[in-house]
């Protein structure tokens, strides 16, 4: 008799473990052959909703952005919320993912720099140890040939606009027109003393055309809350070759 109630109490757990909802839901554009993975009480949102296009159609110009998602953990979800500059160091994670074609001026610098400062000047972050600091990188991504760089890093908030404004001299690397786009220049002066924690996470191809890339970002105490879901997504960012 007590073999069987083990029995009973052991297929109860099987099944309960089985059929159980998932924690975790897959993002994936076949254009690009991108893939990552967010906890399903996350919402993401498309290229539209990001930067904030009508409905329909768009104008015929060139883009050199072929994917773009935005990412936002707090569950009243908003693409507001997302690499909004008034609340980087917002309390639950936020993120983007996006694959970018390159053009020839790029593709001659597209160096580690230019990849380690892609959308957040890190440089001239970690100018003022005040400021800014990196807690983990590996520069040494090989992925099929798609080379990369992976780092964790904090930052003060109030300190961004000083640093955007610094990385738009001839000598900054990374995406300047992105990070003017996405996280604001000049126009974030007075933000929040909070830190912010970034797990960003980027690579380039092998013909130096294309940069994939994903970062999640909140407060450094939300970062140390929500650690375990933040790391898998960025570590799940793949490329199929």
């Amino acid at each position: 008799m007590p073999g069987r109630r083990l029995l009973l109490a052991s297929l109860c757990v099987g099944l309960a473990v089985s059929c159980s909802a998932p924690q975790y839901q897959y993002v994936r554009d076949s254009h690009t052959r991108t893939a990552f993975r967010v906890p399903t009480t996350w919402t993401i949102f498309d290229k539209q909703a990001v930067l904030g296009l009508g409905p329909g159609p768009q104008a015929d110009t060139p883009d050199p952005i072929e994917w773009l998602v935005g990412i936002d953990g707090a569950p009243d979800a908003s693409v507001g919320h997302v690499l909004d500059t008034h609340n980087l160091a917002s309390d639950q994670p936020q993120g983007i993912a996006l694959v970018r074609d390159l053009s020839f001026a790029e593709r001659d610098g597209a160096s580690i720099a230019y990849l380690r400062n892609f959308l957040f000047p890190i440089d001239q972050l970690i100018q003022n140890e005040s400021d800014a600091a990196v807690v983990s990188y590996d520069d040494k991504l090989d992925q099929n040939g798609y080379h990369g760089v992976q780092l964790v890093f904090q930052f003060r908030a109030s300190a961004l606009a000083k640093a955007s404004a610094s990385a738009t001299q001839p000598s900054s690397t990374g995406d300047e027109q992105l990070q003017r786009a996405l996280l604001g220049g000049e126009g974030i002066a007075v933000l929040s003393p909070d830190f912010v924690e970034v797990d960003e996470k980027v690579f380039i191809d092998p013909t130096s055309s294309k940069v994939y890339y994903v970062a999640i970002l909140c407060s450094a105490d939300c970062y140390q809350r929500n650690r375990g879901q933040i790391t898998a997504a960025v570590d799940s960012w793949t490329v199929i070759a």
